[in-house]
């Protein structure tokens, strides 16, 4: 059978002579440094009433809190990647986590809800510069034929972050105080630091000019308004016109922008990246993923809560069922993956997350536990399925030079999603006690976007191969030929 070569290292890692890395220090390192984004994410939500009480601030400040966090998070991911493509993504791992480090501790010790508010941004910065050189970093240090597993590996580590984030924060803050949840970032970056630092020093092939850095402050102007217009309208006290004027402000950015690309050599915007074959559908596939997944976690409780008078410990139970379901079959779609090539486990959990969203257009106040737990359990196992295979594809289809730019831009098309979804309930919702006719016509619009999700994965490669890097192809796995 012909074979046809699969994506292999990438540019600035080592040639057929050299050592990799015991590959489960590649994969923890990677994982602790991905999961401080979701642990961070749920986990302050728990603690605002606590920390708000003791500052003596209002709601407005928590939700400042909550969303300075992931505006800054959502854009300037692809920065951080394409810092790490020219300087090196071993450092530039480094540099983000000793940040977030730095943060954390200035977070832990503030002294007002301000201090706070730019200590949690500073937190979201490290990460947007670590998560997507982790990435990057199993993209260059694992076998292509193995890179599937190891992404759904690390997507159970972040499904298991992101549900035990409320649970910790709780516990901690409830024992020993809001100031203490920060503490659990310290479990999650030293190990991860010590891990690094045994990893191979990779070495970025020549920039050829100076660094972008017009392009990379046009790109954090055009996202940085578009999330905070997708955000701030839903806050207390914001002036309703902020949000038409960040709109405003996104697009002549955004114009500006794409007139830089065109003329700068080596743009920190690579638009050729959706060019490439299977690019464009891994990240419109994550946008509309997440997108349903967010909006159901976010609108459940809410219906529970309100109409169903369901106790917060009782929907968080429910909402196990999806995250359970997540942890497990992470692993279960990375290993399809790599046996049956990326598209099939992508388009099979699309498929099963639109099955998933399906009932709730029949909502109902009379509902039993069970009605909500099947749906719930099937949107769990669909994107278990479908999620490495998907993050796999956006990052190995992209020229070796391009990875950590790649695993950016994917990683904020996923919180473009969540801000997305997040806002269109809000839209949906809006008002005391909303019927259940707005639920349903909410799942109704969510049942499309997953819908829209199958058919971006059905564009998705089979297989991708490196077509950009054959230097590399005698560390490069081999996979059965065709898409």
């Amino acid at each position: 059978m012909a074979r046809a070569t699969h994506a292999g290292p990438s540019a600035g890692y080592p040639n057929a002579g050299t050592a990799r890395p015991a590959e489960w220090v590649v994969l923890v390192t990677a994982a602790l440094g991905t999961m401080l984004a979701p642990l961070n994410s749920t986990m302050i939500v728990v603690a605002l009433p606590d920390l708000l009480a003791e500052f003596g601030s209002t709601v407005t400040w928590g939700a400042w809190i909550v969303t300075s966090y992931l505006v800054a998070m959502a854009a300037l991911q692809p920065v951080g990647g394409g810092l790490g493509d020219r300087y090196g993504r071993l450092r530039l791992f480094l540099v983000g986590l000793g940040l977030f480090l730095a943060a954390t501790m200035v977070a832990a010790f503030s002294w007002n809800v301000e201090i706070l508010l730019i200590a949690r941004t500073f937190q979201a910065v490290g990460g947007a510069v670590a998560i997507p050189n982790g990435t990057a970093l199993v993209r260059s240090l694992v076998p292509g034929e193995r890179q599937g597993r190891a992404f759904g590996k690390i997507g159970a580590g972040i499904a298991v972050a992101a549900a035990a984030g409320p649970l910790i924060g709780g516990l901690v803050t409830d024992s020993l105080g809001w100031r203490w949840i920060f503490a659990a970032n310290i479990l999650l970056v030293v190990p991860a630091l010590v891990l690094a630092l045994r990893l191979p020093r990779d070495r970025p092939a020549p920039a050829g000019g100076s660094f972008d850095h017009q392009g990379a402050i046009l790109l954090a102007t055009t996202l940085v308004p578009l999330a905070l217009a997708l955000t701030v309208w839903r806050l207390p006290g914001v002036p309703i016109a902020l949000s038409p004027a960040l709109g405003l402000l996104t697009v002549v950015a955004g114009l500006l922008l794409l007139r830089h690309v065109r003329r700068f050599p080596r743009p920190v915007l690579n638009l050729s990246l959706f060019r490439e074959r299977g690019f464009t559908p891994a990240t419109m596939t994550v946008l509309l993923s997440n997108l349903t997944m967010y909006t159901v976690l976010l609108s459940l409780p809410l219906f529970l809560n309100e109409r169903g008078h369901w106790s917060s410990s009782k929907v968080g139970l429910l909402l196990a069922g999806l995250s359970v379901q997540t942890i497990i079959f992470s692993p279960i779609g990375g290993w399809l993956s790599d046996r049956s090539g990326r598209r099939v486990p992508a388009v099979a959990g699309t498929v099963v997350l639109a099955i998933g969203v399906l009932p709730f257009l029949g909502i109902g106040d009379s509902w039993t536990w069970m009605l909500y737990l099947a749906p719930l359990v099937l949107i769990g196992i669909g994107l278990g399925l479908s999620s490495a295979s998907v993050q796999t594809t956006a990052v190995e289809v992209v020229p070796g030079n391009a990875v950590g730019q790649a695993a950016g831009l994917f990683s904020t098309m996923r919180y473009l999603g969540s801000i997305i979804g997040s806002s269109g309930m809000a839209a949906v919702l809006a008002g005391p006690n909303p019927p259940v006719g707005s639920f349903r016509l909410l799942y109704a619009a969510l049942f499309l976007s997953a819908c829209a999700a199958i058919i971006a994965a059905s564009r998705l490669p089979r297989w991708s191969s490196a077509p950009h890097e054959p230097q590399k192809q005698a560390l490069t796995p081999t996979h059965p030929a065709g898409r």
